[in-house]
């Protein structure tokens, strides 16, 4: 089993050192866990970014990487039975473009994720923002914020910076539920034409268990969804559980594994940003 998609202390969101994780990947036999450690690099949202060193808060734009790599190479001494790699979530927003291929120039990362946290610069995955967000948002109506989302999307592969697609359905987190049926009608009717792009990107998609911990009966994205994605000609998918804490690492990844294999495939993996084939 794999997990490529976990968030150590240097996320401000997350508790638990690298180490903390390795030694619970041990406990639970995974092969290799992938580190993604959240960047989020929106000048606008400069009053609500950070990223976390020994505890201390530091500027997203800061030296943080160093401690981070330096982290990752003393667990892969200390934890050699795991396959410690090195990874990052990329807040996306139109226009960060140079920004994100600046930072992932100069560092060795493995794989990188993509993900829509923000619209416009308001968060979509924060409940601690969703005020802000209706302020910003609910008077735009669902068929608007639907498709804003979706053309977020779009650009995200369309800029060929991520290798994945992070949580390609969030918007059910907190957004859906605001709206009536018609966002749901809108990101159906939309969706395949994105996913068509998707494909043509080369841009996979990753299935994130997290939503299993929320009361969910599916991950994001959802089944109906995959298939789609699959369909639109997306050949690769990867799994993660969005852990935040040691005590959620690999929860709901056998649920994400069984709905690749009704597609087909397994889950992928990752060296140097380049696809290892499969065995």
């Amino acid at each position: 089993m794999i997990d490529y998609h976990v968030h150590p202390d240097f996320s401000p969101d997350a508790e638990g050192s690298i180490e903390a994780y390795c030694e619970r990947a041990v406990e639970l036999g995974l092969e290799e866990i992938c580190f993604t450690t959240h960047y989020e690099p929106d000048p606008a949202r400069r009053d609500y970014e950070e990223v976390r060193v020994n505890g201390r808060a530091q500027p997203v734009d800061s030296d943080w990487p160093d401690a981070y790599f330096a982290a990752l190479q003393a667990a892969r001494t200390k934890f050699p039975s795991v396959a410690v790699l090195a990874g990052v979530e990329v807040g996306y927003e139109p226009g960060l473009e140079g920004i994100i291929n600046d930072f992932l120039r100069r560092h060795p990362f493995d794989f990188v994720l993509g993900a829509i946290h923000c619209l416009d610069h308001v968060s979509i995955t924060s409940g601690d923002e969703l005020d802000r967000f209706k302020a910003e948002y609910m008077s735009r109506g669902p068929e608007f914020v639907a498709e804003h989302y979706l053309h977020h999307v779009r650009v995200a592969a369309g800029c060929q910076l991520f290798d994945f697609l992070a949580h390609l359905d969030i918007y059910r987190k907190y957004v859906e539920p605001l709206y009536d049926r018609r966002f749901g009608a809108t990101t159906d009717s939309g969706l395949p034409s994105v996913l068509d792009f998707v494909a043509e990107s080369g841009t996979g998609i990753e299935v994130n268990s997290s939503a299993l911990r929320r009361g969910n009966a599916e991950p994001y994205p959802a089944r109906r969804i995959l298939k789609l994605a699959s369909d639109a000609g997306v050949r690769v998918f990867t799994v993660g559980s969005d852990a935040h804490r040691p005590a959620d690492l690999g929860k709901g990844l056998e649920i994400a594994v069984q709905e690749l294999k009704e597609l087909g495939v397994e889950p992928a993996r990752f060296r140097t940003r380049k696809l290892v084939p499969a065995v």
